[in-house]
């Protein structure tokens, strides 16, 4: 080959570009014109992970996050086939080990004396720093909203663990918010008497990531008095997906509970705490399955007024194909609490799925069975669009490899 002559690959010159390979703030790499890694410099290696030899083995495309892999070959067509000097472009990568990062890569195309490409010179920026910042605006203005569209008493956050981290206004329902720092709900201190199975049932809720509403309990304040406390909450996840905890509003109901009088004995507390519970609760007869009591909840719920209900019987608002497991389900007198998954229908003849915790008791001196009512029918359907949403995902990512 004779000294003038170009070879098929021209790189960037040793001279020219090896103070700029040295420094450490910006990653720098000379690829082949499809992509493959010829040269990077350490900054590159630190902010991706891999070493220079590991990365001599791959292609941008490797390291692309998949969701970025069709713009960025959009993005490498436009600029091998323009006249442009270089081009910028925000994306993402993969770290190694697996840490999704925000970057932005300046790229020139560099070409022979009759201006055909050879090969191409990349600057990376590491922009997850302002990601993160811009992240945490937006999130910041999402709580701003949420707060103010929830018209709440107070606002708190918890961690990973269910631990509390912030309980901003909690002082203003005469409580220490010291007290609840570094504790789960369930550990706060001077909690009024609540059945274990409504605990169990909350962590579980809380155990799936599922936003949760009006869940009452009871805590004495720092005067003595027993209050009446309503939760709302939703999980947090990061941008990478990951759970970082709950955050959510809280309410002092003690007034609409009829705070009017001292509660002194566990049953006024249970009374109270039926008519006011935020989840459809009633009592039916053991024998007749007929209604016996029903809150304002059921009657929001199902469309029929207190009446109506009480003219009925539990069957009514099941499909036929399930009464016969009804009547079985009614056998069992055992005292324990029975967590059980049904088809019911509402008034309006809507069809919805509910989860029902329940157990006997006497009623009025007659064998009765008290049912707490919660509506999953979103839930079954959220879970449903989540499994499309992966399945489709899934097809994507295997087709981004097989390609």
């Amino acid at each position: 080959m004779s000294p003038d002559r170009q070879p098929q690959h021209r790189y960037p010159d040793d001279e020219l570009f090896g103070s700029l390979f040295d420094q450490e703030a910006t990653g720098i790499a000379v690829t082949t014109l499809a992509g493959r890694f010829l040269r990077v410099n350490r900054a590159l290696c630190a902010m991706i992970g891999y070493s220079a030899g590991e990365l001599l083995e791959k292609t941008f495309r490797d390291i692309t996050h998949p969701e970025d892999v069709e713009s960025s070959e959009s993005f490498r067509q436009r600029l091998i086939s323009g006249d442009v000097a270089n081009q910028t472009l925000d994306k993402r990568y993969i770290r190694k080990d697996g840490k999704v990062i925000g970057v932005r890569i300046v790229v020139t195309v560099v070409r022979d004396g009759s201006g055909s490409p050879q090969c191409c010179a990349t600057l990376v920026h590491d922009m997850t720093a302002n990601m993160q910042a811009q992240e945490a605006s937006r999130e910041s203005e999402h709580r701003f909203r949420r707060m103010v569209e929830m018209s709440t008493d107070w606002f708190w956050e918890q961690d990973a663990q269910m631990r509390f981290v912030r309980v901003p206004g909690f002082e203003k329902s005469n409580f220490d918010p010291a007290s609840v720092i570094g504790k789960t709900r369930w550990e706060f201190p001077d909690l009024g008497p609540l059945p274990e199975k409504v605990w169990e049932r909350h962590r579980a809720m809380l155990e799936r990531r599922e936003p949760f509403y009006d869940f009452v309990f009871l805590r004495v304040d720092k005067s003595g008095q027993m209050r009446y406390l309503s939760v709302s909450g939703e999980p947090v996840f990061d941008g990478e997906g990951r759970f970082t905890g709950y955050r959510g509003i809280g309410k002092d109901v003690t007034e609409k509970v009829g705070a009017q009088k001292a509660l002194e004995d566990s049953e006024a507390r249970y009374h109270t705490l039926f008519d006011v519970h935020p989840h459809p609760m009633w009592v039916v007869d053991s024998r007749t399955l007929a209604f016996l009591a029903v809150n304002d909840a059921a009657v929001r719920h199902y469309g029929y007024s207190r009446e109506e209900f009480l003219s009925m019987t539990a069957d009514q608002i099941r499909p036929s194909e399930e009464v016969d497991q009804l009547l079985k389900a009614f056998q069992d007198q055992s005292r324990s609490y029975r967590h059980r998954v049904w088809l019911h229908r509402k008034k309006s003849g809507e069809l919805i799925h509910v989860e029902i915790v329940s157990f006997n008791l006497e009623f009025d001196g007659k064998p009765a069975r008290l049912g707490v009512v919660t509506d999953i029918t979103e839930r079954l359907k959220a879970e449903e669009r989540a499994r499309e949403i992966d399945e489709r995902y899934q097809s994507l990512l295997k087709g981004a490899k097989d390609a």
